[in-house]
């Protein structure tokens, strides 16, 4: 699997609302905060504002609604844009060291910043890697897990628990 940690990263984040109703690991501000935490995206000591949970809960909805999209094959200019915007909010600069090495950072010095900054790299990496497009949401009735398409015609519309539905 291209990517292995960016994909898992990302497949963590996006299966934070868990599987069962009032599971969800984001659901508070303590609670996100917590997640993300363990997670190794926000340091001990911050802590996420009413607005910066609201921005993360609308992150990681619309990198859903995306890998929806990519289940369903088709394009979903809506979502497409909202993860944009989301995004935008980890203020990406490009960097070059002496040697003339280039990657992305982030360009904020706030944690919040920062961690969406993780999350767009992450993203940006498995795109580059071709991961990106294989990154799906379960399409079994009541699931809608994040999952990577490993199949060979990348046409898997299912979670590995759902796989045989």
């Amino acid at each position: 699997m291209p990517g292995t940690g960016r994909v898992a990263m990302i497949q963590a984040f996006a299966n934070t609302p868990g599987a069962s109703p009032g599971a969800d690991q984001l659901g508070t501000q303590e609670e996100a905060a917590a997640w993300l935490r363990t997670a190794g995206l926000l340091p001990a000591e911050a802590r996420l504002s009413n607005s910066e949970h609201a921005a993360l809960l609308r992150l990681r909805e619309s990198m859903r609604d995306v890998l929806a999209a990519h289940t369903a094959g088709r394009e979903d200019v809506s979502a497409a844009a909202r993860l944009t915007r989301a995004l935008a909010d980890g203020r990406l600069v490009l960097t070059v060291d002496p040697a003339s090495a280039v990657q992305l950072a982030s360009a904020a010095r706030a944690s919040y910043p920062n961690l969406v900054a993780v999350v767009a790299i992450a993203v940006a990496g498995s795109a580059a890697s071709g991961a990106w497009l294989r990154f799906k949401s379960c399409s079994a009735a009541n699931c809608g897990q994040a999952f990577y398409d490993d199949s060979g015609s990348a046409a898997a519309r299912h979670c590995s628990a759902h796989a045989g539905d």
